[in-house]
This record gives structure tokens, C-alpha cells and sequence, in this order.
């Protein structure tokens, strides 16, 4: 695989989230995300896997949650919980 091929390693998965299933409902799943395996930049789409092939369009970046997140969200106590009284 060389750089003029278009086709881009990206040493890690990253995530993506479906916004447009048109023609490909029996592959994906409106609002469901996907692991993107590579990307072909020249050719404009993302390879998801064993599930082939899909045009960059169809699909918004889901950007990774951090261990810190996931920390300070338990540090906060709910509203919910809250006595009022």
C-alpha cells in the first residue's frame, strides 16, 4: 500500500455514526455507529470492516469519549437524587 493509491492505514479504529442508509438498508442502520477500518481518500469513502465499502457522506465522525469523561461524570452527583428538603 503506498500513498498514491489513495488508500489511507489509519493505525487506529475510529468511529463513525450513520446519517443516510439510502439504498444500503439492509447493511446499515440509521443512527447506529460504526468502526471505520480504513479510509480511501481518493475514492471518498470508508471501509467499515467485514461490511465492505461506503461513500464518507453517509456518515458524521463520532468524536472518542475519554477515561477522564467517564471519571467526572460519576464525581458529579445527579439532580435527581438530590434531597430538597
Amino acid at each position: 500500500m503506498t500513498e498514491d493509491d489513495g488508500m489511507i492505514e489509519t493505525g487506529k479504529i475510529f468511529r463513525v455514526r450513520c446519517v443516510d442508509n439510502t439504498l444500503q438498508r439492509n447493511t446499515l442502520t440509521l443512527g447506529h455507529v460504526y468502526e471505520v477500518t480504513k479510509v480511501h481518500e481518493r475514492d471518498d469513502y470508508y471501509e467499515l470492516g467485514s461490511l465492505g465499502r461506503f461513500s464518507r457522506s453517509r456518515f458524521e465522525t463520532v468524536c472518542p469519549t475519554s477515561a477522564n469523561d467517564d471519571e467526572d461524570s460519576a464525581a458529579k452527583p445527579d439532580p435527581k437524587s438530590a434531597d430538597n428538603g
